[in-house]
């Protein structure tokens, strides 16, 4: 088990987005620590914003609550929704996976005519789509 957060900042999740994602799992800071392999203190200080979230924590973190509420929400293939042409979904990881739910966490998709390699760039842009499922679920966009 990790005793801390990487300091490799995700730059997507605050503390409070952090605190709240926690509660809408159900989890105490203790539960949710053994989720994401880490420590109690680790959450603790990510809520607090003592220390960064890593992206890989921040990444877990955003698959767990998709998970979560997928189930309750009437989600398409974001092909679909973005009535992407053939020659990009031909293109786009998240077609070659049929990962449409899930292009948000799927690095190198073809959204806006290009694709998008960071996280911090990328999720910038998914907080604004209306296929990204958890915008409601954030605080702040």
């Amino acid at each position: 088990m990790s005793t801390g957060i990487l300091l490799l900042a995700g730059g997507s999740v605050d503390g409070r987005e952090f605190a709240s994602i926690r509660n809408t799992l159900g989890k105490t800071q203790e539960q949710l620590a053994r989720l994401l392999g880490l420590s109690p203190k680790a959450v603790q200080s990510a809520e607090q914003e003592w220390r960064n979230i890593s992206i890989q924590t921040e990444r877990h973190l955003l698959f767990l609550l998709f998970l979560k509420v997928s189930s309750v929400e009437n989600l398409q293939p974001c092909w679909l929704t973005r009535n992407c042409p053939s020659e990009t979904r031909d293109r786009c990881p998240a077609w070659e996976l049929n990962a449409g739910q899930l292009c948000w966490f799927v690095n190198g998709t073809i959204c806006r005519g290009r694709e998008q390699d960071s996280w911090k760039k990328k999720m910038k842009i998914c907080r604004q789509c209306e296929v990204f499922p958890l915008k409601k679920y954030l605080s702040s966009q």
